[in-house]
């Protein structure tokens, strides 16, 4: 999200959505309808077909028309613009990104797998790596018209583009957003995470979000996660430095914990993570 500024980012002016067989159509299509520029923006959902699957073309032709079609119908009830599209590709990945580079689309929306063991693929992972704008990885557990609470953890000054993110979410659905900051209890200093939630919180409330704040604290992030997000219905995640563990988003740390949260998570990656 290049210089997006605070309250007067529209949303997305064009986002792709695949829709694989497994894909939560109902929630990733509302999520796109969130953080879509209404007036102006444009989702467009395809399904990939394998080149070389001849055998059950047919059957696969059908279904991935049967999905985009009716998340297609469900945009236009919106009065969101929106179109579909069946692609050939020799991977799903390929066909994935060259859709993504002919739309000239802003942002790719992804589901993050139907179980809730499920990892983060390869073929994700290497989206992200390979697309030059923004990546979301949507991992429902609770639907997302049901969000009330929307945790949002931050290690230094939150994201500017994921707070625009979340407003969006904020306006679409009433809730509130709080702000966490996880502290080691063996060795985490109390003192330097009210810093860093109070200016947080500053900056937040830049955005008219209703925000509050939570320090977590244990010996475990994957157990504080466990026991935090019982009380959320949406975990907010980001691979840069606004996230507590300065690691790459591909690593078994991020699965971990969103294999650990209670509630769904949103995974969100933007090309350029400095602000």
């Amino acid at each position: 999200m290049i210089e997006k500024l605070k309250e007067n980012w529209p949303g997305y002016k064009k986002i792709l959505l695949p829709l694989g067989h497994k894909a939560d159509i109902n929630n990733l299509t509302d999520l796109a309808s969130y953080i879509i520029e209404r007036k102006k923006g444009e989702v467009k959902f395809i399904h990939v077909i394998r080149e070389g699957s001849y055998i059950d073309l047919p059957r696969e032709w059908r279904e991935g028309a049967k999905r985009v079609t009716e998340s297609h119908h469900k945009m236009m009830r919106y009065g969101i613009h929106s179109d579909r599209e069946i692609v050939t590709s020799k991977t799903i990945e390929r066909g994935i990104l060259e859709t993504a580079f002919e739309m000239e689309a802003e942002a790719i929306i992804l589901g993050w797998g139907p179980k809730p063991g499920a990892k983060i693929s390869k073929m994700a992972s290497n989206i992200m790596d390979n697309f030059h704008g923004d990546v979301i990885i949507y991992k429902n557990r609770v639907d997302i018209v049901q969000t009330k609470k929307i945790m949002y953890p931050v290690a230094k000054s939150p994201s500017k583009s994921r707070l625009n993110l979340i407003k969006h979410i904020v306006q679409e659905t009433g809730a509130t957003l709080t702000l966490t900051h996880y502290v080691d209890k063996r060795d985490g200093s109390r003192q330097k995470g009210k810093e860093v939630l109070k200016a947080a919180k500053e900056k937040a409330l830049e955005f008219n979000i209703d925000v509050e704040t939570m320090m977590l604290e244990g010996d475990s992030l994957t157990a504080s996660i466990k026991e935090a997000t019982e009380d959320f219905e949406l975990l907010v995640i980001g691979p840069s430095g606004d996230w507590w563990v300065y690691q790459t988003v591909f690593g078994r740390k991020t699965d971990k914990i969103a294999e650990a949260a209670q509630c769904s998570v949103l995974l969100h990656k933007y090309k350029s993570e400095e602000e």
